[in-house]
């Protein structure tokens, strides 16, 4: 059986991730786009890549790896978009290849999903083989689940087109019709009913925790749910402590959080998850640390960056501050334990699509409470940005590393996985045959008898030759919001 991979282009339910924070922890501010770097100008393309060329240099982690202005030339590019690519060659890991495959410009898409926005169908799907497609999630209260459509369907057809094949010609008819605003598509169901459908894109509240379930086997209690991106905390908060807190009272002692298609997001939203879940012993210890470049760390900036201002709604602070006090007063932070969920046991199940944010949780974890990682290996981003906008440009260049109280955090290749098992779109979730939950509960020590006969999974192997399961246009990172 061939294998499934998430489909490299296509995706319905936009992620992405933030709206540049203000100085002010836990408020948000929109972005300044009247012009160059928000100080009110309206710069040409040229006066564009000038300055984000100059404050890359400035905040990038790895700014001994660029050349000076001479050298580069950023103006010389015919694009912002050529020019911020070519910057990021310079720097290669040990193989020769290029590290950085995490900065980015965006038009402020990014910044909108993370506050919980969303506009579209709101699902994905995935290639199961190479001429099968299946929906790998659905976004509560979306369109996509107003029509009852499930995690585990086939599609089979859209806009009329019913055969399938991983190859340009599929991926531009996927990303035509979930990129439009209203498309038909066609749907097979496990027990082989069929459906068709006319899907209109709208606006939705976009909640990012997919599923959740309290499993019971003879008094043993396991906690599981499904969290698909890192949005702003206030958006998930509430949610959070409901499910937590009836944990808490149901006695459960063990939790399986799903991150197989996270791709990060808010860091504050990871350390809030990562307090629910640590021991209530390591209160005050040390979560992780940020790790900045010599310019920041020592607040030698450029002359530019020295007078730009950071969000209009407060003058008063420039940007060479923030990111000095994040690599200084901010630069290490502690467990506060939150709640009383008391674990002896702690999987995560992770893919190629889980991310950052996502890892970071693990990562930071790992010394107190030895959790377990199923599935595949993770993606590999131990670094994260601060956002900064340059007119229509937000820009989300690498200024930092994490790593937890054991100094680990150089994970680029992806965290290894303890138990392997693949992916099975197929499954829906909380199904004792998705061979990641499957594996975990058997590794939690539930056993096979109260999880019933194992069906044939359909998994592959393709991601280990080397597949990116992310869509181009998801979002992939971890995002500090800026504290004072």
């Amino acid at each position: 059986m061939r294998p499934n991979f998430l489909i490299k282009t296509l995706i319905a339910s936009i992620f992405a991730a933030f709206l540049l924070s203000s100085c002010k922890k836990g408020n948000t501010t929109a972005p300044d786009r009247s012009g160059g770097g928000g100080n009110g100008s309206n710069p040409s393309a040229k006066t564009i890549n000038d300055s984000i060329f100059f404050i890359t240099k400035d905040i990038y982690l790895w700014t001994d790896a660029l050349p000076d202005s001479a050298t580069f030339k950023p103006d010389s590019y015919q694009s912002t978009n050529a020019m911020f690519e070519a910057l990021k060659q310079y720097k290669r890991n040990s193989n020769g290849g290029q590290l950085d495959r995490y900065s980015f410009l965006d038009d402020g898409t990014t910044s909108r999903v993370l506050q919980g926005q969303a506009g579209d169908m709101g699902f994905e799907v995935g290639y199961q083989t190479y001429t099968t497609l299946y929906v790998i999630y659905v976004y509560p209260g979306s369109p996509a689940d107003k029509a009852g459509i499930q995690r585990g369907w086939q599609l089979t057809a859209v806009n009329g087109t019913t055969s399938f094949n991983y190859d340009d010609a599929t991926n531009t008819l996927l990303n035509n019709a979930f990129g439009s605003q209203s498309a038909t598509f066609g749907f097979r169901k496990p027990d082989n009913t069929t459906m068709q459908v006319t899907l209109n894109a709208t606006n939705y509240k976009l909640n990012p925790i997919l599923y959740t379930k309290l499993f019971d086997f003879n008094g043993n209690k396991v906690g599981y749910f499904v969290f698909n991106n890192f949005v702003a905390l206030n958006d998930v908060q509430a949610q959070f402590d409901s499910t937590f807190n009836a944990w808490e009272k149901a006695g459960v002692q063990q939790v399986i959080v799903d991150l197989r298609y996270n791709g990060g997001g808010m860091i504050e939203t990871a350390e809030y998850l990562a307090n629910k879940l640590v021991p209530a012993a390591k209160t005050n210890t040390q979560m992780y640390s940020q790790y900045f470049n010599n310019n920041v760390s020592n607040k030698t900036f450029s002359s530019y960056f020295q007078n730009m201002r950071a969000v209009p709604n407060y003058p008063t602070y420039n940007w060479t501050d923030i990111f000095y006090n994040e690599a200084t007063t901010y630069k290490t932070t502690n467990f506060q334990k939150s709640g009383g969920l008391a674990l002896n046991k702690l999987s995560f199940l992770v893919t190629r699509s889980t991310v950052s944010a996502s890892e970071l949780l693990y990562n930071v974890l790992k010394p107190s409470m030895s959790p377990r990682l199923v599935g595949d290996s993770t993606y590999g981003k131990p670094v994260g940005f601060i956002n900064i906008t340059f007119g229509q440009y937000d820009m989300y260049a690498v200024s930092f590393q994490t790593k937890n109280a054991a100094g680990e955090g150089d994970y680029f290749a992806g965290l290894p996985p303890q138990i392997k098992a693949l992916d099975d779109y197929s499954m829906n979730w909380g199904d004792f045959n998705d061979p990641l939950l499957r594996a975990a509960l058997t590794d939690m020590g539930v056993p096979a008898t109260a999880l019933g006969r194992m069906a044939m999974a359909r998994t592959n192997t393709l991601a280990r030759a080397g597949v990116n399961h992310l869509s181009s246009n998801r979002f992939k990172g971890m995002i500090q919001r800026i504290k004072r």
